[in-house]
């Protein structure tokens, strides 16, 4: 019980735990706690925020960017004829440049300033020092490839499309977590259907092993009668010993996985005898085909498959880009003047490239069209693998509501065949044999009827997985 003591003590720390208002939780409520507390749930969010963050990664391409050098010179020629004896000179730059993703143009934007000093002959009568400053900007703008950014901003648009697997991906992790405590919860329903089936039948059991040592006593049976009536004792006593275990084991389990120690003090809450009204199997392959999260997922592949294709036509394209720059300096011996940059010079031209077979992505663009035919066939084997299991559900859970029904003509049948034998032996007609063997064909028609009652709705539970109805919005 140390366990179930840590579990309290852990469950009254907690925040936002629902307090039960009765002595029974319902399987709704339940997935409704997991769904709030569960790290399940946070840990899928958590992995679509961490894809959108890389995303967000990807527009530091497009911020400005500072370039910044300093250069120091000091030459002197092999051969000093007609060039300076030496010279030493000093330069600073500083420029800030950015690509923009709407355009796929590159701007940039400089100011070099620069100083020297020259040995050279007297007879050639230049300056031996000056001073330069120069002031620029420089426009790229491409006109074939990566028109409009398309290649600058493929990464981070690529990304988008794992943001949103990994969306849906998470929900159909939460789903099928849900599906599988949603089995756990029908099956401790069932285990407190087989407590109180066989509590019932150990008070039958007990009541004629009283009867019996009467009957012994009054010398109107034989005593194997009382050993028989004490082994029946017995057994439905092992039984009750061994569901309780389980019910016990299976309701800590469901504590510890809703993280709500008040489950400890609590039983279900389900009415095994309804039946859910389905939509017919034409309507609910329609929903399927048109809603499934895993057909989504790989419809979101193949999308993505698609643009990728659509990067790699564009590397195919020739290089024509647009260069124009606009420049304005000066050259002067004084450092104040050379700040004047009077000199201005235009430039406007175009860049042409073109590569002569380009292989690579010849390559990469036949690959992708493989992949996309082979995620083609993998959707269409997804439909076929979802619509046979649909089908197969769906017969099954037709089939076993007619299960169910002849299974409670078969407990009532027992019933009435347990009020004859006992009336049998209680005239002196009857065997205590026959009357045990038609309580157990009783008790076990009860719990034939409980394990395909909560076949039947875990049937259920698949069906709404399946239309990925379970987690609801």
């Amino acid at each position: 019980m140390k366990l179930s003591v840590n579990l309290i003590i852990v469950g009254i720390c907690l925040s936002n735990i629902t307090q039960l208002s009765g002595q029974t939780i319902a399987m709704d409520q339940l997935l409704d706690e997991l769904k709030q507390v569960h790290p399940l749930f946070e840990k899928e969010r958590l992995k679509v925020q961490i894809n959108r963050q890389e995303q967000e990664g990807y527009l530091g391409a497009e911020d400005w960017n500072a370039i910044t050098s300093v250069n120091f010179l000091r030459e002197k020629p092999v051969i000093a004829l007609s060039s300076p004896e030496r010279t030493d000179a000093f330069s600073m730059a500083g420029g800030v440049q950015r690509a923009f993703w709407k355009t796929g143009g590159r701007l940039s934007v400089s100011l070099s300033s620069s100083y020297a000093n020259i040995e050279i002959d007297p007879i050639y009568q230049f300056p031996s020092s000056f001073y330069q400053n120069e002031f620029a900007v420089t426009y790229t703008h491409p006109l074939l490839k990566n028109r409009g950014g398309f290649l600058d901003r493929l990464q981070y648009d690529l990304k988008q499309f794992d943001i949103d697997f990994s969306e849906v991906q998470a929900v159909e992790n939460q789903e099928d977590f849900l599906a599988m405590v949603a089995g756990k919860y029908l099956d401790w329903v069932l285990l407190t259907e087989q407590k109180q089936i066989i509590q019932d039948r150990l008070k039958l059991s007990e009541g004629e092993l009283v009867r019996t040592k009467e009957k012994r006593e009054a010398n109107l049976i034989n005593q194997v009668d009382v050993l028989r009536a004490e082994d029946a004792v017995r057994i439905a006593r092992q039984n009750q010993v061994l569901v309780k275990s389980r019910w016990n084991a299976l309701q800590s389990e469901l504590a510890i996985l809703s993280m709500n120690s008040d489950i400890f003090e609590v039983g279900p809450e389900f009415d095994l005898d309804i039946f859910v009204q389905l939509m017919t199997f034409e309507e609910a392959s329609t929903y399927l085909n048109g809603n499934s999260r895993l057909l989504r997922a790989l419809n979101v592949r193949l999308d993505q498959l698609k643009y990728v294709r659509r990067g790699y036509e564009e590397t195919l394209k020739p290089d024509l880009s647009l260069i124009t720059q606009l420049n304005t300096k000066q050259l002067d011996e004084n450092l104040g003047d050379s700040f004047k940059m009077s000199k201005t010079d235009a430039f406007v031209g175009l860049q042409f490239s073109v590569p002569l077979e380009n292989r690579t992505a010849k390559s990469q663009i036949a690959q992708s069209d493989l992949q996309t035919n082979q995620l083609k066939k993998e959707l269409l084997d997804l439909r076929l693998t979802l619509t046979s299991t649909l089908i197969n559900i769906y017969i099954q859970i037709e089939e076993m509501e007619e299960v169910l029904r002849l299974n409670k003509e078969q407990i009532e049948s027992a019933k009435v065949r347990t009020e004859e034998e006992l009336k049998l032996y209680n005239q002196g007609r009857g065997d205590l044999t026959f009357v045990i063997q038609s309580q157990d064909s009783e008790q076990n028609a009860k719990l034939t009827y409980a394990v395909n009652a909560v076949t039947y709705h875990k049937l259920i539970i698949a069906y709404r997985s399946l239309l990925d109805q379970l987690l609801g919005s």
